[in-house]
């Protein structure tokens, strides 16, 4: 696991948390809108470094906070600094940050530029420090950037047979039968009839299906240590949702996903992830964050008993 806890300090709509968020192998956020799981997210994308040149947007992760907000939107209440203490490899790391978008980074117990930081996590975890956390928030410029990423990237996932893979993984979702993955313009799949092929363009099986194929492609070339996924499920039919969940539960790397999806919650209990836990956000007038943790088994003990895990943060007084 890359990230074992995190702390935040007046970033975004958060002014403190009231005890640190600890994160496990796959983590899920759920909470009422505006109770801070896209600023968790956020602050968590900043690793390994604020200017390191993010592998799917071409640009420094600040650069990509900045254009998702406007640069005041980043600090709490638009002013002052914004404190985030992550704990990796059981060290604290303190990334501060002010209006001027100074940045200075504390690690044991000294001060280290935001770039030593970086490489030294890049020689820990002996990975690249643009391969190391992939932030995935899903709009239009996402999907684009993906689109353009799997062009790049063809070379590299037809010699690994993920042409094939991707192909039979949709073929368990829908009800056509596709044999790969084939890199026209636009990106197709070949569409096996029983008496010839077709080559259907892969925007047109929908919007979902293409948001996964593409996710899954990039992830699976990058294979970085964390992937955070925010709001993921719209426009998946729940079997392609179930099909990505395992999927992203057998990957090796961390993850940390929110949602708004009952159907995610059903199919977690399912699936069962080991080393997984459901973390339930809230947050007071005060914008003091708070959560509630739960395990898979008390998700389904909660969902048994006819109770939507969704709207209990006030039950549980958060």
């Amino acid at each position: 696991m890359f990230v074992e806890t995190l702390d935040i300090k007046e970033f975004r709509g958060i002014k403190d948390c009231k005890k640190k968020i600890e994160l496990s192998e796959f983590t899920i956020l759920i909470g009422k809108n505006n109770s801070g799981k896209t600023s968790v997210l956020e602050a968590l994308s900043l690793l390994p470094h604020v200017e390191v040149k993010d592998k799917l947007f071409n640009k420094s992760k600040i650069s990509v906070l900045k254009e998702l907000h406007s640069s005041r939107n980043i600090f709490y209440r638009y002013s002052g600094q914004f404190n985030l203490t992550y704990f990796i490899n059981n060290e604290p790391i303190l990334l501060t940050c002010n209006e001027k978008f100074h940045f200075t980074v504390k690690f044991r117990k000294k001060a280290i530029t935001p770039q030593e930081l970086a490489r030294q996590l890049s020689h820990s975890f002996n990975k690249k420090d643009n391969e190391m956390v992939q932030f995935l928030p899903f709009n239009q410029i996402t999907i684009q950037q993906l689109q353009t990423k799997l062009n790049q990237l063809k070379d590299k996932l037809t010699k690994k047979g993920l042409h094939i893979t991707l192909a039979k993984f949709l073929n368990k979702c829908v009800n056509d039968k596709f044999s790969e993955l084939v890199f026209l313009q636009p990106v197709s799949l070949r569409k096996i009839y029983a008496d010839n092929t077709f080559y259907l363009e892969l925007k047109d099986l929908g919007s979902g299906a293409e948001k996964v194929i593409l996710t899954m492609a990039f992830l699976e070339i990058m294979d970085p240590l964390l992937v955070l996924i925010d709001d993921f499920e719209a426009g998946l039919h729940p079997s392609l949702l179930k099909s990505f969940l395992k999927w992203l539960n057998e990957k090796k790397f961390q993850k940390i996903i929110s949602t708004h999806s009952i159907d995610v919650l059903y199919h977690l209990t399912e699936i069962h992830p080991k080393n997984s836990t459901i973390l339930l956000l809230d947050k007071s007038n005060e914008d003091i964050l708070c959560y509630k943790k739960l395990t898979i088994d008390e998700l389904e003990d909660i969902i048994n008993a006819n109770h939507d895990p969704r709207l209990l943060p006030n039950v549980l007084e958060i």
